[in-house]
């Protein structure tokens, strides 16, 4: 391991026995992606004691869902109550800088008091740099959070995972740098997705016709009219600015964000 990694992966198992939970197992947070099919490896050489848990979003590609169903039959799904789609009618639809499907659906399913394992990474973008450490505190369930691979660069956890022959999801060799939810507005390439996987975009595109429908000609709590209304003339004009990021027809974006949320 050391003439590919030098001690890193030294480092990341004596990390997670130097945490290790004396009563209990790790609450290992497992995605299907592939930093963390490293982090489960990982974890495997070192013999820690953790049960690996799979937060559904019911909103993952399928490919995902058929390879943890295949090839990590140890995980456990945690199914969430209310799927996406239904929540959405009361949450409304997610963007960028308010993303409340992340807190429902992953960040706060773990139960109060686990100690956890993530497989992020402080390469993936600078605010996961700024956010997260080894290890972190975590207020969403009480507890702190162990990061083994936090340090790994891309290239490493692709030699890692083709060293060790760690089988990984498929939609990798098709294009994909990162596998998440389908539609979510932290993805560059949405239009991509959604027209692969066509009962996603109609369901995305459902869920704005929907809230329209609910929403369009009822005044806010504070009187004004609904975000909607002031900015487009249909369903599909919010849909289109939504799906290509495109700007606001008027000056009052950053109000108008939160107003819908309102």
């Amino acid at each position: 391991m050391k003439d590919l990694f030098g001690d890193k992966v030294e480092r990341a198992i004596e990390l997670l026995r130097m945490y290790q939970p004396k009563d209990t197992p790790y609450y290992g947070c497992f995605s299907g992606g592939k930093d963390s099919c490293v982090i489960k490896e990982i974890a495997r050489l070192g013999e820690i004691n953790v049960v690996w848990h799979y937060n559904v979003t019911t909103i993952d590609p399928p490919e995902l869902c058929r390879f943890i169903k295949r090839e990590h039959k140890d995980v456990v799904w945690e199914v969430p109550l209310v799927p996406f789609f239904k929540k959405a009618m009361t949450e409304g639809y997610p963007i960028r800088n308010i993303r409340w499907c992340c807190r429902v659906y992953k960040e706060s399913r773990a139960p109060i008091g686990e100690v956890m394992i993530f497989g992020v990474r402080a390469a993936e973008s600078p605010r996961r740099a700024k956010r997260w450490k080894e290890v972190s505190a975590y207020t969403a369930t009480q507890a702190y959070v162990i990061s083994p691979i936090f340090y790994w660069q891309d290239d490493e956890v692709w030699r890692f995972i083709k060293s060790r022959n760690i089988p990984y999801c498929e939609l990798y060799d098709k294009g994909f740098s990162r596998i998440g939810c389908v539609g979510c507005p932290m993805s560059s390439n949405r239009a991509k997705e959604l027209k692969l996987w066509p009962h996603f975009e109609r369901a995305w595109m459902k869920l704005f016709e929907d809230l329209w429908h609910k929403r369009s000609g009822k005044p806010q709590r504070d009187g004004r009219r609904w975000f909607g209304d002031r900015h487009f003339s249909c369903w599909m004009e919010m849909w289109e600015w939504w799906l290509n990021e495109t700007p606001l027809p008027n000056d009052d974006e950053c109000q108008g964000i939160l107003d819908m949320y309102s």
